[in-house]
């Protein structure tokens, strides 16, 4: 039982490796017309080889014109003869030569007429496959483009191709198959896809420079075909977007705006659109139109006020002055008197707010200033808050008002700093700060303007010895050339005269040389070359 069952094993596993190995045969069907009297047919089919190899010769009977099987691909000569009702054989036919081809490839992929996305700018890599080709020794792989621009052909012994080819184009490829004999295929398979492209990229939209607008600007991002462009209007009353004006296919960077159209918040939005690509989000851009007289020439007046202006919200300031001060100190409490010149400087940091809306707006400004004398540095700082007020004056010229409190350091030398045994103290007081500027512009990017401030030291913070303030004034005038380099970034430089001053109540008693009324006092003035810039957030 054990032997049956281990030979009918190995029958099953030598008849599947004879079906393995068989060579590929297709089915084919001959026809003929009917010999009168004939009762069967005779057929034979001999290969037509190569010299040196075997050809081998194949002989059927049947008793219908017709006949059918399954040969390998390759050359053959086929000869007829019928036999009548006694099985008497007539004569064989003339040989006639045919070819029994491979069968035409069936393609997998890419798909019929699919479209396919890519993430690609440029190119793809792209694999080709098809099933295989029984009998087929290698197969004929094209590929082309609509454009002509891509054509690629190549000879292949395996089912499949793996290449690099430009996205965004439809392609045509074709597979015929062939063995070594020159057998070819019945037919070319025929396959037809398209290739996208990643998605153009967004355009960007220029805001424009003034509510003086004339045009709307776009850049034009690479494989743009076309836009859609929507012009839309707030409505203030209903708190929403109106759609005003559609372009679709608009093929220009930039549109006219129609100066017929009333003022008021806008936006404009684009999409960029390509052929073969994925159109890219919609980009947005507001701006803000003039109400009133949009003429050329109230255009350029306030063109010319942009080298002053200061409408874009939040901005910082910086500066550095920089001179040689002049110290002079009194101090009666210990019978001190000093004055002398240093080399010194203040930097100066500041943020601030304007808005179009209203007139006022804000700015905050700390100081760190110092003087080197005699191998010794002093550095005294202050800080302020302002409010800002601003009014127009005429069609070039605003004035600015400020007002605000202050913190205010000072130094007070003490003995004689010429021989290195001085004492350095400090005194520090707030007050009140008031403030006024005049801007007037020259030309859009060129303007000047002239400052006064006024300290009032009323309070004190700190004494040396205590003992309270008493009320002084420090005061600053300069004035400053702008230029306007971007609507972002104004360079400014200048001179400014500063007098920083401040004074309290000297001590009396035994270790004092001061009287009843003596004060002491530190005073520092300078006369500074001022370089200033400005940015907008």
């Amino acid at each position: 039982m054990k032997l049956g069952s281990a030979f009918i094993l190995l029958m099953i596993s030598f008849w599947t490796s004879m079906v393995l190995a068989a060579p590929y045969r297709r089915l084919v069907n001959f026809e003929w017309e009917a010999i009168e009297n004939a009762k069967s047919y005779e057929i034979e089919l001999k290969q037509v080889k190569a010299k040196g190899e075997d050809a081998k010769t194949f002989t059927f009977k049947v008793t219908e014109a017709a006949w059918n099987g399954r040969l390998t691909p390759g050359k053959y000569m086929m000869k007829l003869r019928s036999r009548d009702y006694r099985g008497v054989p007539g004569d064989w036919s003339e040989p006639s030569e045919f070819n029994v081809g491979l069968e035409t490839a069936v393609l997998k992929f890419p798909g019929a007429r699919v479209k396919m996305a890519t993430k690609e700018t440029d190119t793809t890599s792209l694999e080709f496959k098809w099933a295989p080709v029984g009998g087929a020794d290698q197969y004929h792989f094209v590929l082309t483009s609509d454009d002509g621009k891509t054509q690629i052909t190549e000879t292949l012994k395996d089912p499949s191709f793996k290449v690099k080819v430009p996205v965004a184009s439809h392609y045509t490829w074709k597979v015929s198959s062939s063995n070594s004999e020159g057998i070819t295929s019945d037919a070319t398979a025929v396959g037809q896809f398209t290739l996208l492209g990643k998605p153009v990229e967004n355009p960007r939209i220029e805001k424009p420079e003034s509510d003086f607008v004339r045009e709307l600007k776009w850049t034009r991002p690479d494989h743009v075909s076309s836009y859609d462009v929507y012009l839309l209007k707030y409505n203030t009353a209903d708190k929403k977007w109106e759609k005003l004006k559609v372009y679709e296919n608009y093929q220009q960077d930039t549109l006219p705006f129609d100066e017929s159209l009333p003022g008021g918040k806008y936006q404009v939005v684009v999409r960029a659109k390509s052929d073969l690509r994925p159109s890219a989000p919609l980009a947005k851009q507001s701006f803000s139109v003039r109400s009133g007289d949009r003429s050329p020439a109230a255009e350029y007046t306030a063109l010319v006020r942009k080298s002053i202006d200061r409408v874009t919200g939040w901005y910082a300031v910086a500066s550095y002055l920089i001179t040689e001060m002049s110290y002079q100190g009194v101090n009666p409490e210990k019978n001190s008197s000093v004055g002398y010149k240093a080399l010194g400087g203040t930097g100066r940091l500041g943020v601030g707010w304007f808005s179009p809306h209203t007139p006022w707006g804000f700015l905050g400004i700390i100081d760190m200033s110092g003087f080197t004398f005699n191998g010794k540095t002093q550095t005294f700082a202050s800080a302020e808050a302002n409010a800002v007020y601003r009014r127009a004056l005429g069609d070039r010229g605003e004035v600015r008002f400020q007002a605000g409190p202050y913190y205010k350091e000072l130094p007070e030398t003490v003995g004689d700093p010429f021989s290195g045994s001085s004492e350095d103290l400090k005194i520090s007081s707030a007050g009140p700060h008031f403030g006024a500027e005049y801007w007037y512009s020259l030309t859009p990017k060129l303007g000047i303007q002239v400052n006064a401030h006024l300290y009032m030291s009323l309070m004190k913070i700190s004494t040396p010895n205590g003992e309270p303030m008493e009320p002084k004034m420090s005061t600053q005038f300069g004035f400053l050339g702008s230029y306007r380099f971007t609507p972002r970034f104004t360079g400014l430089i200048g001179y400014a005269m500063r007098e920083d001053k401040m004074s309290y109540k000297a001590k009396t008693g035994t270790d004092s040389f001061a009287s009843d009324g003596d004060v002491n006092e530190s005073t520092i003035i300078g006369n500074y070359l001022n370089v200033f810039a400005e940015w907008s957030f």
